[in-house]
């Protein structure tokens, strides 16, 4: 099999290299085996565990302190471990472990009240357990503003794609 027959083969759609008679019509298990540093889904896709905060909420402790906590979900298939999360310039070290598709609260903030909306992102840090693989997932903040003029956080909105570091 030379060059210009594996070019048709690409231009055709047909798969290239050598054919295997063997298992044709049968379909592939799924591949979770590891490749470079991540693990594989059935299409040899990289898995990027998926996470979302339920029911956060904010609350105001005397005049000028505030609390921030949410309700982590794991919603991949593999168990992952937070390890941190940076919210209004605090950083806080959780080391919890998430089973699939089970979730955890945690406290993301606890300091003083912010007087603006200056602070505009959060991030979170997570690790799948299988492997160490490292993923970093940022946050737009979303305010309400009090009636003494200070801001609480109302929400976290999901800000762009999972960066695997």
């Amino acid at each position: 099999m030379g060059f210009f027959s594996e070019l048709g083969k690409a231009f055709a759609g047909k798969p290239l290299g050598p054919q295997s008679t063997q298992g044709q019509g049968q379909p592939t298990p799924p591949n979770t085996s590891q490749a470079g540093s991540g693990i594989l889904d059935e299409r040899g896709r990289k898995i990027i565990p998926d996470i979302d905060f339920k029911n956060l909420r904010s609350q105001r402790q005397g005049g000028d302190q505030l609390i921030v906590k949410a309700w982590v979900v794991n919603n991949s298939e593999l168990s992952i471990r937070i390890d941190t999360s940076y919210l209004l310039k605090q950083k806080r070290q959780h080391n919890q472990e998430l089973r699939p598709h089970d979730s955890r609260e945690l406290t993301l903030y606890q300091g003083k009240i912010p007087d603006n909306e200056n602070e505009r992102s959060a991030q979170i840090a997570y690790r799948l357990q299988a492997n160490g693989d490292v993923f970093i997932e940022n946050y737009r903040i979303d305010y309400n503003r009090e009636s003494d003029g200070k801001f609480i956080i109302s929400d976290l909105i999901d800000d762009g794609p999972v960066r695997d570091i």
